[in-house]
């Protein structure tokens, strides 16, 4: 009802980072949890897309906590532009999983032009200027998916407003499940 998981796509070990405990917090395991027994797509997209948002609120927080004892302006300062570009925070992320955020490409790529809201979503990152380096591309796709399937107004893509919308987000939520847990320490083989 939920959608196929990668869990169950014939994984049939995960490799646990030694980092995980500091990788996975308590709401990224939480949205993690809801994935699986979450539906429609759209929001066991969502779900996933927490657990990253999840990760980059963490890193911000230990960047801070970092820094603070010896330039509290400046750690205050770096936090708060961090907190306003959700953007940069998911491509800041997908850096780390440069793979895994290109596969997110690869999967939209290859509807391009034979699904609507895919085609929309390219041109969108594109009229941003994320063209070229497929990582990034990726990464700039999971957020406008996100964007689309929570925004609405004249501004925003409207995930509703296009009937093939759920064909694409069931295409990428395979890698978009990969990219979720290889950023929380678990890899799946």
């Amino acid at each position: 009802m939920a959608g196929d998981s990668l869990l169950f796509d014939g994984a049939t070990q995960a490799v646990i980072d030694a980092n995980v405990s500091t990788l996975l917090n308590k709401v990224a395991l939480n949205c993690l949890a809801n994935s699986f027994r979450t539906s429609p797509l759209k929001f066991r997209f969502l779900e996933l897309y927490r657990v990253m948002e999840a990760r980059f609120l963490a890193e911000i927080k230990s960047k801070l906590v970092a820094s603070f004892d010896a330039e509290p302006n400046t750690a205050l300062s770096d936090a708060v532009k961090a907190l306003k570009s959700e953007m940069n925070q998911i491509i800041g992320l997908a850096e780390t999983q440069k793979d895994a955020f290109e596969a997110c490409w690869t999967a939209l790529d290859q509807l391009n032009n034979m699904n609507q809201f895919s085609t929309a979503l390219i041109r969108r990152v594109a009229a941003k200027g994320y063209r070229g380096v497929k990582w990034k591309t990726g990464a700039a796709l999971v957020y406008q998916i996100r964007c689309a399937i929570v925004h609405a107004g004249e501004k925003d893509m409207i995930f509703e407003s296009f009937p093939d919308g759920e064909v694409a987000v069931a295409t990428v939520l395979p890698h978009v499940e990969r990219a979720a847990l290889l950023l929380v320490g678990v890899e799946l083989s």
